[in-house]
């Protein structure tokens, strides 16, 4: 196990003064935080069968399935390729811009007023569920877009201030976060199992995926305001702040002008851009193959028409074991500090070796393919490969992000935790430009 990086603790000689995180409260918190940042966004993916379900050809006799690819519509066919620009777009857009207001609005101003707004829209979402929207489809479809476009703005908004907020904690507070995001995924996944096998209708566990979403972020604000009030938690998000501003206002007007203007942004992402390309790298070749590669893998064993193959083949292999191994290597970055923060060249090497798992997957029993043959011909493969790959994104993503902030005075620690975050952001925007790609030339 290695050491924490240098320059922890965060505030320099300020950090042994601080108080005690009492039976692990803040770090709950936080764990909080990183599950509200995510969770209900992965709610209302996972009620993709709503979506279809209100989409539909309403002309369709009650006995045929609306979700059979000879019967669907235009807007069912395309509602995912849509809602992921509505989604990816607004997301790098917001967390480049909340990286670069990050002085300019405050963080309890970005904090509340985003968890404000998708605990808004997700109210208007759930009351939607109970309105026959068949005779206005293409409205409900442009409407479903642009909730789509604030949710994620609102989310990246949340998420960038998330990080920024994290890095003014120690590091295992960063570690909290992001291992909160993995909870949010499995718990995810598991609902949506939960929903399949209890052969619920598809608007009632829309609703229930849409009030739990309202639910969790309630709980994710509540969390943060809570932060306000516990010592430990005030010491670095009041007092020591409080303390930064000083040390700044007291430098001379050249120190003064580095932290406006692009002198502060160049001389942050100096000592973090190689955790930053780390965190690229590992979400880039991520999204490159989940979801859109591993959900089209189908079992060897799909034509003897058994249940597990049919129904919970993908839910199980795709969706929960990635989620289970994100969660669990996230986990282990809190015990086990690898590569170490002083091996920043072995750390890149080991993100880019995961471009290995494309191939890997490509040639499991992804279907449908046209341009090559299946080479992995048995079920146990997906299943090994899908969970090293969550193994490794957790495992990989936390080290870099709790080494970013790390790196940088404590004046910086929150523009670089925000920035760490727009890293993310664009792994994910260009892993899932790949995954479009790489699904043609199957």
């Amino acid at each position: 196990m290695n050491a924490e990086p240098d320059d922890e603790p965060l505030l320099g000689g300020q950090g042994n003064s601080a108080p005690r995180d009492r039976y692990n409260v803040v770090y709950i918190i936080f764990y909080l935080l990183g599950l509200g940042s995510l969770l209900p966004w992965n709610f209302f993916i996972t009620a993709k069968g709503y979506f279809q379900y209100k989409l539909r050809n309403t002309t369709l006799p009650a006995d045929v399935d609306y979700n059979d690819p000879k019967f669907e519509t235009e807007h069912q066919i395309m509602f995912e390729t849509y809602m992921a620009m509505a989604a990816q777009i607004p997301n790098l857009i917001f967390n480049f811009k909340t990286a670069l207001l990050v002085r300019k609005i405050s963080l309890k101003k970005r904090m509340v007023g985003s968890m404000v707004f998708i605990i808004a829209v997700f109210v208007i979402t759930s009351v939607f569920t109970k309105i026959n929207s068949d005779k206005w489809q293409l409205a409900f479809f442009a409407f479903t877009m642009v909730e789509i476009v604030l949710l994620n703005g609102a989310s990246a908004v949340f998420c960038a201030s998330t990080f920024g907020l994290s890095g003014m904690f120690p590091t295992r507070y960063i570690q909290a976060t992001m291992t909160g995001q993995g909870m949010g995924g499995t718990f995810a996944a598991l609902v949506n199992i939960l929903a399949i096998s209890s052969r619920m209708k598809v608007v009632d566990s829309a609703l229930a995926f849409f009030l739990c979403a309202v639910v969790t972020s309630v709980l994710t604000l509540c969390g943060y305001i809570a932060l306000y009030f516990i010592n430990f938690s005030r010491f670095y998000l009041v007092e020591q702040a409080e303390f930064i501003t000083e040390i700044i206002n007291s430098d001379d007007s050249l120190e003064r002008k580095t932290h406006h203007g692009c002198t502060y942004f160049i001389k942050i992402f100096k000592k973090i851009w190689m955790d930053g390309l780390g965190e690229f790298i590992t979400f880039f070749v991520t999204l490159a193959c989940f979801p859109a590669i591993c959900s089209s893998i189908f079992s060897m064993n799909r034509d003897k028409s058994s249940i597990w193959s049919d129904e919970y083949f993908i839910p199980v292999v795709c969706f929960l074991l990635f989620n289970i191994g994100d969660w669990a290597g996230r986990i282990v970055a809190g015990w086990i500090h690898w590569p170490g923060p002083r091996s920043k060249g072995l750390l890149l090497f080991v993100c880019l070796l995961r471009i290995g798992f494309i191939p890997l997957l490509m040639y499991c029993n992804a279907q449908p393919r046209s341009h090559s043959e299946v080479f992995f011909t048995s079920d146990v493969y997906p299943v090994v490969f899908i969970l090293l790959l969550g193994l490794t994104n957790g495992q990989l993503s936390t080290v870099c992000m709790m080494y970013g902030p790390r790196r940088v005075a404590p004046d910086h620690a929150e523009t670089a935790g925000a920035m760490m975050s727009l890293f993310l952001t664009l792994g994910l925007t260009f892993g899932s430009l790949l995954s479009m790609l790489l699904m043609k030339l199957l």
